[in-house]
């Protein structure tokens, strides 16, 4: 794997994210329509009386917006690129697959993460706004925005591209989903757990880290099982 080959390729899916306005407006609608859902669950809270914590809130959104933003930029990264036959031409440089893969993915999450933090900053811009008490949040938070997030977000990322450039298009679609599909699942049931004992949320936050470690282990070694003629007879005629 050669890192300027990975800068190479990242540069070229940010610069090419950049201008896809289609993409970043479904992204960003989403997130906004999350956060908007999560500052509701704050309000009601604070109906309540007493302070309003959002350490969960910003852990769950960041994450949530986040996952879904990279699984909505991996459709024009690594799926479209793959459909309309552009992967071909990639392949022909001398960029080796692994770099190509990673490249990608670090193209598509950057810029997830910084949809998640941009969630999660929109939150606290509007909880602040309203007149309820709200506690600042811990450093728990702080470890997770700058360390889980975004190694779980790329992990994601990392699995959704390597099956968007191995298998073909009807697996591609199947197993995509399933894949967002679990972690969006897991992300609710620890959403859940939080709601019945907030105490146990630093062990859901290493529960995430933990996993996340574990998913980007695991789509770095699947990525050493591309190859280019399983890439090259899975493009659609």
């Amino acid at each position: 794997m050669n890192m300027e080959q990975v800068g190479f390729v990242a540069r070229k899916e940010l610069k090419e994210l950049a201008i896809n306005k289609g993409t970043w407006v479904s992204a960003l609608v989403f997130g906004m329509l999350v956060t908007l859902t999560n500052l509701s669950t704050v309000m009601a809270t604070a109906e309540q009386g007493g302070v309003v914590s959002l350490d969960w809130p910003l852990i769950y959104l960041s994450m949530f917006a986040g996952v879904f933003a990279g699984f909505v930029l991996c459709g024009a990264v690594f799926f479209r690129e793959k459909q309309s036959g552009v992967i071909e031409t990639l392949l022909c440089t001398p960029l080796d697959l692994r770099s190509i893969w990673l490249g990608k993915v670090l193209g598509v999450a950057i810029p997830s993460y910084l949809m998640g933090l941009l969630s999660a900053g929109v939150l606290v811009v509007l909880s602040l706004s309203s007149a309820a008490p709200i506690a600042a949040p811990s450093l728990l938070v702080l470890f997770h925005l700058l360390v889980v997030a975004p190694l779980f977000i790329a992990a994601a990322i990392g699995l959704v591209g390597y099956v968007q450039l191995a298998m073909g298009m009807r697996e591609n679609r199947l197993i995509s989903m399933g894949v967002f599909f679990l972690l969006i699942v897991g992300l609710t049931v620890s959403s859940g757990i939080i709601q019945e004992d907030s105490t146990l949320m630093g062990q859901v936050v290493i529960a995430l880290f933990v996993g996340a470690v574990a998913l980007l282990a695991l789509s770095f070694v699947l990525s050493k099982r591309l190859d280019k003629e399983r890439i090259v007879t899975s493009i659609p005629d």
